[in-house]
């Protein structure tokens, strides 16, 4: 929360005596420029702000005008008296051109979505589905907690479940953004609880299952089949195999290295694939950059479908691909894997203290894990005894 907003004449010496709050933000208004303020971040951002009158609205508005210290106090007076005259003259088109719910949508999805976001498209689709018909037309001046809370609970009667909590997030760091750039005060869904209680999966597939799912895909045509595949033998998640790259694989070295931009980390993460995984990529016609593609242009498409026709044909119930990558997971302890290697493996995060005095990457041990995982699969899908010579993974 904000703290009440201090007045001042501004001075240089005044700003690089603010003190960065704690937690939200402050406001210094400057008695010097009618409507001029800066606001001092708890990261230690501060920016300036213009409040003036919407003259066709008749309402008050935020303008952000630059930050701190790159657009010092003379040249925010500056542009403050410059915007005032515009306004004054008709050259500013009287608001914002962020007018409506729509209007933040579009700008934030532009401007904040695309350039630091890893799916943007699938954000945008929440807001196209789910927002946008429903209060686009609302004006972003008059949008209310009220607002928020009905399209919620209107989402939720129409039994989206967990695509609830979806849209909250979504709707949410959009208003966030909002108020980050001068469009709005405060975010109205501030505090606002989500509406569906998640309840973390801890599905694992038992050897038979694995087995019966493997045999399934053998079934079917590419790319799904070996797609299917490479998740369970290299545990990396749905997108970063569905859109896995032949210059991403080295196999005199036996790595498949995937770029920070395509990893849910925002680091790049080297899997030393097992042999078993090689020998499915060898059997790959290449048809353009992608390795899973059906026209060569574009990653595979089709793993929306895929559980329910695989569910269909190998009697394995309640699972999603997720679950492989759980699966490979809990099979790695299961085959006395070391924690910290498994843990590589799925690229999670280390902590502070390791990252920083432990930099030795642990390729060989995790090329050591996979190639147990592989040869483990082997032989789980390949005899006919299932559990000859395996250690249960359940």
């Amino acid at each position: 929360m904000a703290k009440e907003p201090t007045k001042a004449r501004l001075t240089d010496k005044l700003l690089r005596s603010l003190k960065t709050p704690s937690k939200g933000y402050i406001w210094c208004t400057d008695t010097h420029t009618s409507g001029l303020m800066i606001r001092l971040y708890h990261t230690g951002r501060a920016s300036w702000f213009l409040r003036y009158t919407n003259p066709r609205r008749k309402v008050q508005s935020a303008k952000l005008l630059g930050d701190y210290p790159a657009m010092t106090l003379a040249d925010a007076r500056a542009a403050a008296t410059l915007f005032r005259a515009d306004l004054l003259q008709g050259k500013v088109s009287g608001a914002n051109k962020i007018e409506t719910i729509k209007d933040l949508i579009s700008d934030y999805h532009t401007r904040h979505s695309i350039p630091n976001t890893r799916k943007p498209e699938q954000t945008r689709a929440l807001y196209d589905q789910h927002v946008i018909p429903y209060i686009g037309k609302l004006r972003l001046d008059d949008f209310r907690r009220g607002d928020a809370v009905g399209l919620l609970d209107r989402l939720s009667d129409k039994g989206l479940g967990a695509q609830v909590n979806r849209v909250h997030a979504a709707l949410h760091g959009a208003l966030s953004w909002a108020v980050n750039s001068g469009l709005i005060e405060i975010n109205p869904m501030a505090g606002l609880k989500r509406r569906v209680k998640e309840k973390p999966r801890d599905r694992v597939l038992s050897d038979t299952e694995l087995r019966a799912v493997w045999e399934a895909t053998a079934a079917r045509s590419a790319p799904s089949r070996e797609f299917v595949q490479m998740l369970i033998l290299s545990m990396q998640r749905r997108d970063e195999c569905r859109a896995m790259q032949w210059d991403e694989l080295d196999q005199d070295a036996g790595l498949w290295t995937i770029p920070s931009s395509r990893t849910k980390a925002g680091r790049a993460h080297i899997v030393p694939l097992p042999t078993f995984a090689w020998e499915i990529l060898e059997s790959i016609p290449r048809l353009g950059p992608y390795v899973f593609t059906i026209d060569g242009k574009r990653p595979y498409a089709g793993h929306s479908k895929i559980v329910g026709a695989l569910t269909s044909e190998s009697g394995v119930s309640d699972w999603v691909l997720h679950d492989l990558r759980r699966t490979g997971r809990t099979g790695l302890s299961r085959l006395g894997v070391p924690v910290l290697v498994s843990e590589l493996i799925l690229n999670h995060a280390r902590n502070d203290l390791e990252r920083t005095y432990d930099l030795h990457a642990f390729t060989d041990e995790k090329r050591d894990a996979l190639e147990k995982w592989g040869e483990h699969v082997r032989r789980v899908v390949l005899n006919s005894e299932v559990g000859a010579k395996v250690v249960s993974i359940r």
